[in-house]
């Protein structure tokens, strides 16, 4: 009380949320010569009912600031937790905040779709599987009324069913989408067999998500004093005052500029859904001792790939006000307005390895190996924005590598029950011997991966556009140091220069940095997963199996990317380090965390 602001301090809560999903599904197939016929139809229907005025909490929250109780001309450090004290204690409010469910967030959508597949045994060595999904997915409700829409040319938002605005507020969605698919596989004599595919799939995104609260589902309030000398918003008994609320009845109104829609709004006309077209082609052969082996080339494209783009920004040099926004120029709209639709595409190629032995004379194995490339604009569907730059010449600059991209992955599994002990290849005669040195297996798994892209940023200030990231320059070539920890750079930092180094505020240039996103990757790990179990039977209707097991048993850390901040190093006029002072890097280039850990798990398990 005057230390703290009164009120509960988490937004995000309290919360009540209601999700219902109905499925159902009918399948039929009808064998007709070498023809397999299967058709079926499936519908969901998806609710989504949340109650969340999170971005002020709807508790409220009071603050009792120093203003009252000081002269805010005097010395701030003579400015204290006392002062808001006394504030407290004369029930002077020095601010408010508080937000409401205007109203409460409900989307209502079905997802609907028809299949046929044929089956096809064109001889004994050749099979073909041709398939068509028709699927359709009506735009989402509010339950009782349409959705929302923002048109960023008039600054009107039209809510569908409400006065004489239509239903899909301008909105419209497809009603072709057809999905093909074909495989094939052809045998090669008895151990060889090629296989190969191609679909289509459309992204069953459910629309409620990123549409779940537009404007204005949750208002937010803040009440602030006037003037902050000796000032103060109102007396505590006055209480938080009521929030404004807009009147919806006629289906249009006009956005504050100050709002956004919380925080993307869908365009007008054609709303278009993503796809993923794939492929695949593969050889898998028998080979001896069991094992089956396999070699691929498997691809994907995303297409129209749902996600964010702020399109109030501005270019190289005009960030310096936002009065050069194009929204601003309009009618005032200084703040980011995110507008969501399909912009984006993706890619996925790789060549894929595999080799399994299937359990048999008590071994298993399997072991694939995958090299790839992901390269998208944004790692997620529906929820994100671009990486690093809204501005619309600067937008192809955020495709490169996906963030989640390893270029080198390999993976291995086996489980091998040892050959001695009872019923095994060598019998231990000894009953005491045979409980300690037969009946054990030996099992666990090993992974290894490269590292994950990241890029080298730089000061905003060289840049001044707003919507955009500003990224390093690269002055020299990429030389891998392999440090870890404070002051050891994995890469040479000489390589990379902030853009402000060679700024000139008496004429400047405003422009990105050379490097993009993704030229770095950081480093890979490995974890070994080793286990080990005992099995003994008791009598003949008892077996007991003891457990022991491992998670990364070398504790073998995964590190973080290095520190990509070009602006944090301390430079002479020169360019090169300023070694007079300490930690003249401030890490840049340096990995400074890593996350690890090691457990052991023990288990007994009896079993009659």
């Amino acid at each position: 009380f005057g230390f703290s602001d009164i009120g509960f301090l988490d937004t995000w809560t309290p919360v009540w949320r209601k999700e219902r999903a109905y499925t159902y599904q009918t399948n039929f197939s009808k064998i007709f010569g070498a023809h397999e016929f299967r058709w079926g139809y499936e519908i969901r229907r998806l609710e989504l009912n949340h109650w969340q005025p999170e971005t002020a909490n709807p508790r409220g929250s009071v603050n009792f600031s120093t203003g009252p109780t000081i002269n805010n001309a005097q010395n701030t450090n003579l400015r204290g937790s006392a002062n808001s004290f006394a504030s407290a204690l004369l029930g002077l409010v020095g601010s408010y905040s508080k937000s409401i469910q205007f109203f409460e967030m409900k989307t209502r959508e079905l997802q609907t779709a028809f299949y046929i597949r044929d089956r096809w045994q064109v001889s004994r060595k050749f099979t073909v599987n041709l398939g068509l999904r028709y699927e359709y997915y009506p735009l989402i409700n509010r339950d009782d009324r349409g959705i929302e829409r923002w048109d960023p040319f008039t600054n009107i938002v039209y809510f569908g069913g409400l006065g004489g605005t239509p239903r899909d507020a301008g909105i419209r969605v497809s009603k072709r989408l057809f999905s093909p698919r074909i495989g094939i596989a052809y045998r090669l004599g008895e151990a060889t067999v090629i296989r190969s595919g191609y679909g289509l799939n459309f992204d069953p995104l459910p629309f409620g998500r990123p549409l779940r609260g537009l404007y204005p589902a949750t208002l937010t309030g803040s009440w602030v004093p006037a003037v902050t000398t000796f000032g103060w918003y109102n007396n505590v008994n006055e209480g938080i005052p009521d929030i404004p609320t807009p009147d919806v009845s006629k289906g249009q109104l006009t956005l504050p500029t100050n709002l956004d829609m919380g925080p993307r709004s869908p365009w007008g006309g054609m709303l278009n859904r993503g796809y993923i077209q794939s492929w695949n082609f593969t050889i898998e052969r028998k080979l001896p001792w069991e094992m089956v082996g396999s070699m691929a080339y498997v691809a994907t494209r995303t297409i129209h790939q749902m996600i964010d783009i702020n399109i109030n920004t501005a270019g190289p040099g005009l960030g310096i006000s936002t009065a050069n926004l194009p929204l601003a120029k309009a009618y005032g709209r200084t703040i980011g307005t995110n507008m969501w639709d399909g912009w984006a595409n993706g890619k996925y190629d790789s060549l894929q390895s595999s080799l399994q032995k299937n359990f048999t004379n008590g071994l298993f194995l399997r072991t694939a190996y995958t090299f790839g490339k992901a390269r998208n604009f944004a790692d997620e569907d529906g929820w994100v924005g671009l990486r690093l730059w809204n501005w619309g010449p600067m937008i192809d600059r955020n495709y490169g590598p996906a963030g989640y991209d390893r270029t080198h992955s390999f993976t291995t599994a086996w489980n091998y029950e040892l050959p001695v002990g009872k019923s095994k290849k060598f019998v231990l005669a000894n009953r005491a011997l045979d409980l300690v040195a037969g009946g054990w297996k030996i099992a666990g798994s090993f992974v290894a991966y490269t590292g994950l892209p990241f890029y080298v940023s730089g000061s905003g200030s060289s840049l001044q556009c707003i919507g955009c990231t500003q990224t390093a320059d690269q002055i020299g070539p990429v030389r891998k140091l392999g440090g870890k920890g404070p002051n050891d750079p994995y890469f040479d930092p000489s390589s990379w220069r902030d853009p402000l180094f060679y700024f000139n505020a008496a004429n400047p240039v405003y422009r990105p940095g050379t490097s993009g996103w993704g030229t770095l990757r950081g480093p890979g790990y490995w974890r070994l997963n080793p286990a080990i179990y005992k099995s003994v039977n008791v009598k003949e209707r008892y077996n007991v199996e003891f457990r022991a097991e491992s998670n990364n048993i070398t504790n073998s850390p995964i590190w973080n990317n290095p520190s990509g901040s070009s602006g944090s190093m301390r430079l002479n006029a020169d360019g090169t380090l300023n070694t007079s002072i300490p930690n003249p890097l401030q890490n840049f280039m340096c990995i400074t965390g890593a996350s690890t850990g090691r457990d052991f798990r023990f288990g007994l398990r009896v079993a009659f």
